[in-house]
């Protein structure tokens, strides 16, 4: 399938800035550039540089999201950034105000690379929008392989924020624009790389094209109604089995733990399965370190099993133990296996299936399963305040009873 280049990602949307000088001090600070997906399709970027001694950092701007970085000078003009927590990170040189660079997404092996550029802006040029939210119904794929999901999308100007969800996750904070009849919304975390692009036609939206980094294409069509809802996340996953829920995962120093482990008697017990590679996971962690804060140990026990890309399991325990120092995690993160949903049931026996990371089990103090609860829609959704709400009040109905 062969895609035009499209006028409106060139990176003449902005206003860029004369300046040639090397010194540190002269280097601005907003920057607008664009990740090369193929040769035809560019996904544009905004960050900010700050080069202050002892306290260098690099921000990736999604509309409303900004994530922090450590930046580090190397040689002459060439720097580095970790994507921490994600097993990602950019290298770029700075010369003459300009850009150049190279986006290495380790989690996908050492291979997986997009080239990327950017030149100086006078200023951050995303703005919160006060728009409505207006919202679609979306499919993306066709036939056997489509699956549903939510737009919500807010318009100011030619201006354009809003997120996606599915059942399995939300995709993100995502911004972009309008020309004509043309969109495109975009994201870029240092997990994922995400560009949506699509023609209006009245109350719908055609020719929907979704790209994730370099290596995934589908497409997606919408249409405006405001009644559309996804499936509960909590029927989409079942338990197979009335009695103890069964498990086995490996500890940082690879031992195995199960369901008899002592610290699980006589507690509710939260299971998160993720990976550290997932920004969904991310979200769902900053939530569940909330919870940890809140209830004590003897009466919620939380842990998290991470499936991840790794096939070595020493590598793998060192991704998780670097993503669990990243996070500041409060609750315990075991090794589960290889990131094949199939695999999982393997260490899970009791669910009928596991379609999403992350997926969150909740256990009864009898180990029986209370309920499951399938992906999760973050704080970029509409949803994620009364899921934080509903969840908080089910966990304290269990514990006062």
């Amino acid at each position: 399938m062969v895609f035009k280049k499209l006028p409106y990602l060139l990176l003449s949307l902005f206003v860029l800035l004369s300046c040639t000088s090397e010194n540190t001090d002269a280097i601005p600070n907003y920057w607008a550039g664009s990740l090369q997906l193929s040769d035809e399709v560019t996904l544009p970027i905004i960050f900010e540089i700050n080069l202050e001694k002892g306290d260098s950092s690099f921000k990736l701007i999604n509309g409303a999201e900004k994530l922090v970085f450590d930046l580090e000078k190397e040689n002459g003009n060439n720097y580095s950034v970790r994507l921490e927590p994600y097993n990602s990170e950019l290298r770029f040189s700075l010369l003459d105000s300009k850009i150049q660079g190279v986006w290495n997404n380790l989690a996908k092996g050492k291979d997986y690379k997009i080239n990327f550029t950017a030149g100086p802006i006078i200023k951050d040029t995303l703005v919160k929008l006060e728009a409505p939210i207006l919202k679609f119904q979306v499919q993306f794929g066709q036939g056997n392989d489509a699956y549903p999901a939510i737009l919500l999308l807010k318009k100011e100007n030619n201006k354009l924020s809003g997120t996606i969800k599915t059942e399995t996750g939300d995709y993100r904070y995502l911004w972009g624009e309008q020309k004509g009849d043309a969109i495109w919304l975009a994201c870029f975390d240092g997990a994922h790389a995400f560009l949506f692009t699509a023609k209006q036609k009245e109350d719908s939206l055609t020719l929907g094209v979704f790209f994730s980094g370099n290596h995934y294409i589908d497409t997606w069509k919408a249409q405006l109604n405001a009644n559309y809802e996804l499936t509960d996340p909590t029927k989409l996953t079942k338990s197979t089995s009335d009695s103890l829920f069964r498990f086995s995962l490996i500890d940082q120093n690879g031992f195995s733990i199960d369901q008899s482990n002592k610290m699980f008697d006589n507690r509710f017990v939260c299971i998160q399965i993720m990976g550290t590679w997932c920004p969904n996971c991310k979200d769902e962690t900053d939530f569940l370190k909330e919870m940890r804060a809140k209830y004590p140990k003897n009466e919620l026990q939380i842990i998290a099993a991470a499936f991840e890309y790794e096939k070595d399991t020493a590598k793998a325990l060192n991704r998780i133990k670097r993503y669990s120092k990243a996070m500041d995690m409060n609750y315990s993160i075991y090794y589960g296996g290889s990131t094949n949903k199939k695999k999982v049931i393997d260490v899970f026996p009791d669910l009928d299936r596991v379609i999403s990371y992350p997926t969150m089990i909740l256990l009864d103090k009898d180990g029986k399963v209370l309920q499951v609860h399938t992906g999760f829609n973050g704080p970029a959704t509409d949803e994620y305040a009364n899921f934080v709400e509903s969840m908080n009040h089910l966990i304290d109905s269990l514990i006062i009873e």
